[in-house]
């Protein structure tokens, strides 16, 4: 049966292999010798069988059944009859480990970048949006205004808080998908849960990883931009407001949005930061292959063949991201500490909403940490013709 690359594959070379963009399913990064000819060898329809062939060593033919399992290569028609309709694994609602998905963003997003996007491109809306920075910046640096931190009514404050923190949230991946239809690929999917034990939402940016990669960066970090304007608009909001309520709920969240930034601009957690630096080094698999190199290095293990700089990068990236982890707990307490007391000494409605509004957070982040120690900690499995590696840049 002979076989071609499904509609829906992306694709790109990268130094480190061939890095595919599967119909569904995180981004695979092939690292085997000839993964790079992949495009090459499937450009004649071969058979399964005649494309592992043509791989050749190591394990080429398990690895084109690899590949036509993971629906990256499809049956084609023989000569003269019509294509065969490829069947979508995609449904409208899912459920994952992340969290509730939904398809249609890509639509939302290309009718956004078609209608909006060339008025914001224009020298009113980037003069505007310098405007409001540098506001943003003048009403940070004035300080915390004047006024109690908590209104008379904690769960009100708590839940408005709520409600602001996920519209930044939204508008944070929902320019990571007007960004991906921008440059001519699609998100995937939306989705609404948890990630990094924030209760957030989030997109499926599989396909911005074969992007060139001055498109994968400016992707990775437009969601920071994002983030920057509305951390400033708070922040104005705050420093002219007349009610005492909204400045104290607005001035949390503004607060709450700097950290927020900070752990997304750091290039040592698997957030933005993370994926713009292994975006510009071409490094798709940047922080298992960093953590593993330092974990080699901590067990003296001299066969490994990952450079030392990876290595360095493995332990900054534990040390400096637990350092920044800690300081994110503390920051939020700072910010959210009033509000909390007030919640969780008050009546069981309240300490109810404490628990929903901080005790994902806390979890998430002791099992991440508990991640990035393991991920060093763990050699692993010694494999000498590796699978192809997952890549999720969610």
């Amino acid at each position: 049966m002979a076989v071609k690359f499904a509609s829906e594959v992306r694709w790109r070379i990268s130094k480190r292999g061939l890095v595919l963009g599967p119909p569904s399913g995180d981004a695979l990064l092939l690292e085997h010798p000839r993964a790079w000819q992949l495009p090459e060898l499937l450009s004649d329809d071969p058979s399964v069988e005649e494309l592992g062939e043509r791989l050749g060593d190591p394990r080429g033919y398990l690895l084109a059944r690899e590949l036509e399992g993971a629906g990256i290569v499809v049956p084609s028609a023989p000569p003269g009859e019509p294509p065969t309709p490829e069947v979508s694994r995609r449904r409208r609602f899912s459920l994952t480990r992340s969290g509730i998905e939904v398809g249609g963003i890509d639509r939302l997003a290309a009718g956004f970048d078609r209608a909006v996007m060339p008025l914001l491109s224009r020298w009113p809306a980037k003069t505007a949006a310098i405007a409001l920075l540098i506001a943003g910046g003048l009403a940070l640096a004035a300080g915390e205004p004047t006024g109690p931190r908590v209104s008379s009514q904690p769960a009100l404050d708590a839940l408005l808080g709520l409600l602001l923190v996920l519209a930044g949230s939204f508008s944070h991946e929902f320019a990571h998908a007007v960004a991906l239809a921008h440059y001519g690929r699609r998100a995937r999917r939306a989705g609404f849960g948890f990630y990094w034990g924030a209760i957030s939402f989030y997109v499926d940016s599989t396909e911005a990883l074969t992007l060139p990669r001055r498109q994968r960066v400016i992707q990775a970090l437009v969601g920071l931009v994002v983030d920057l304007l509305v951390v400033a608009a708070l922040a104005v909001i705050a420093q002219f407001s007349s009610s005492a309520f909204l400045t104290a709920v607005v001035w949390r969240v503004a607060m709450l949005g700097l950290i927020e930034i900070a752990l997304n601009a750091a290039p040592v957690l698997e957030l933005d930061g993370h994926w713009a630096l292994a975006d510009y080094l071409d490094e798709p698999d940047l922080a298992h292959r960093a953590r593993q190199a330092f974990g080699d290095v901590l067990r003296r293990n001299k066969s490994s063949e990952a450079p030392g700089w990876l290595a360095v990068y493995g332990a900054v990236s534990i040390f400096g991201g637990l350092a920044l982890l800690t300081a994110a707990v503390f920051g939020v307490w700072v910010a959210s500490g009033d509000l909390l007391r007030a919640l969780f000494t008050g009546d069981p409605g309240e300490v109810v909403i404490g628990i929903v509004v901080i005790g994902p957070f806390l979890i998430g982040i002791l099992l991440n940490t508990l991640g990035m120690v393991l991920d060093a900690m763990l050699p692993d499995e010694i494999d000498e013709n590796p699978a192809p590696v997952e890549l999720s840049p969610n």
